[in-house]
């Protein structure tokens, strides 16, 4: 089944009197549990193509579907419920409220959404689990390591048990040792949750942890590879 589903995709931007072309119609799909790493150079269109999948910004021409759902014809009411509760965002920096706790920052979206209760608590301890935060759920984020932030980031992105997440240069800001640690974190929770991930880097390295890559330049797909996996 199909996660994500995109067909002639286009995106413009106007510059004055200019329209730049930066997405020139993209076409592909990515199956449900699916690991999609998007790499390519700086001003490629891959961070444009992440934005228009998470519905943050307008599709100029073509269609975007999640589950069925046709993206580019939905009302905004409706595309701020999908992606407060079907995706989850992680970007490069982390974006964490300074004077709340770890399990407070993790726990936000599901305060603002009017939802706390048994099941989200449970849920709250599983990913202190799963990101290894459990020893510091009562520090703030002026207290943690850049990988530590983004771990927190990380888990409020699946507080929600989304069905997508997409990842946005996450470890952009790490150095190489939290790097690979971040890219395992990434890959747990694929193996373990079935999360459908898509990530957008210009690292090779970051890219290998994908089962495929789907390479673009100057707004095309230039490339397509599936990574076997061999099993352990």
């Amino acid at each position: 089944m199909n996660a994500i589903k995109v067909k002639s995709l286009r995106k413009n931007f106007s510059m004055g009197k200019q329209t730049v072309e930066v997405l020139k119609g993209l076409s592909f799909e990515v199956e449900s549990g699916e690991f999609l790493s998007v790499m390519g150079p700086s001003g490629c269109g891959k961070s444009t193509l992440l934005y228009l999948l998470g519905g943050l910004d307008e599709v100029t021409f073509g269609e975007i579907s999640l589950h069925g759902k046709d993206l580019t014809t939905m009302k905004e009411k409706d595309i701020s419920l999908l992606r407060r509760r079907d995706i989850g965002f992680v970007f490069q920096f982390y974006n964490l409220v300074p004077n709340l706790t770890v399990e407070d920052n993790i726990m936000l979206p599901l305060i603002l959404d009017g939802k706390k209760g048994k099941k989200q608590k449970a849920r709250l301890e599983e990913l202190l689990e799963i990101t290894g935060l459990k020893d510091y759920r009562k520090h703030t984020p002026r207290e943690l390591s850049g990988g530590q932030q983004q771990r927190v980031a990380i888990a409020r992105a699946l507080i929600f048990e989304p069905k997508i997440l997409l990842l946005d240069e996450p470890t952009g800001n790490l150095d190489s040792k939290t790097t690979v640690e971040i890219m395992e974190l990434f890959k747990t929770i694929h193996l373990e949750l079935k999360t459908t991930i898509i990530q957008v880097t210009h690292s090779k390295e970051t890219a290998a942890y994908g089962t495929k890559i789907l390479e673009l330049n100057d707004g095309v797909i230039v490339r397509e590879t599936r990574i076997e996996r061999k099993a352990s």
